[in-house]
């Protein structure tokens, strides 16, 4: 594997994560090294990780190149400084925006005990002619999201609250949407993005924004995903279906 830079300077590192890999080396993937392993033999450098994304997220992910700098980016992150953007596909036609503050689970078998707030924002809608149920289409959501917290899961717990699960979810998800929609479309991942990340440099205190443009692999997921069904533009309807 060869690690996509997006962004590199002498204090920090900006690189793209594929889905389907854990930032760090873990016992649940034994034998696997984690990204910062594949990122840190690639660049010949030490590498200070100062945020996360899960295993099936893909995206703009900062790793800081030495202490001082590791100090500085750790305490953005823990003082909610960061400006953060993912986007997703979701289940139904969200009506938005919408912001869900509701606190988020450690596991899913555990109660719900963190505080967390995430903003959806509804960018396109989806219709593709594929009949399922009693309706004669499916319908999706591609949405920007800006979690103002950033707990473990928080995304995809907060857009099951909202009825509006993440596609390709299968933790907090729709198990048999997902099968459904992997049986007529190129679906074989979570569909979550970190697109883009602002925060003061570390070094000099000016706004630095990261982004991670969509990828050629990713624009033809959502083409598949769009089902050659017709586009929605307008964002005003009644949001009766979650097909």
């Amino acid at each position: 594997m060869t690690p996509e830079i997006l962004y590199q300077d002498d204090h920090l590192v900006a690189v793209r994560k594929p889905p389907g890999i854990h930032v760090h080396r873990t016992r649940l993937t034994p034998g696997e090294p984690g990204f910062t392993e594949i990122v840190e033999t690639f660049l010949n450098k030490r590498l200070f990780p100062v945020h996360r994304l899960d295993r099936p997220t893909s995206g703009l992910l900062v790793f800081a190149l030495d202490a001082a700098a590791a100090s500085v980016l750790g305490r953005h992150w823990r003082e909610r400084v960061v400006e953060k953007v993912y986007h997703a596909v979701l289940r139904g036609w969200l009506e938005g925006p919408v912001t869900v503050e509701k606190p988020v689970r450690r596991e899913r078998k555990e109660p719900a005990v963190l505080d967390a707030l995430t903003l959806f924002n509804p960018l396109e809608f989806w219709e593709p002619a594929w009949p399922r149920r009693d309706f004669a289409t499916l319908r999706l959501s591609l949405v920007e999201i800006r979690p103002h917290t950033g707990r473990r899961h928080q995304i995809r717990q907060h857009a099951r609250d909202l009825f509006h699960p993440v596609l390709g979810d299968t933790i907090w998800g729709d198990t048999a949407l997902n099968n459904f929609v992997r049986e007529r479309s190129s679906l074989d991942r979570l569909c979550l993005f970190c697109r883009r990340l602002s925060f003061p440099h570390p070094a000099t205190g000016e706004l630095l924004l990261l982004e991670a443009p969509e990828t050629a692999e990713e624009s033809l997921l959502f083409e598949s995903l769009r089902g050659g069904g017709a586009e929605r533009d307008e964002k005003s309807f009644i949001n009766s279906s979650l097909n």
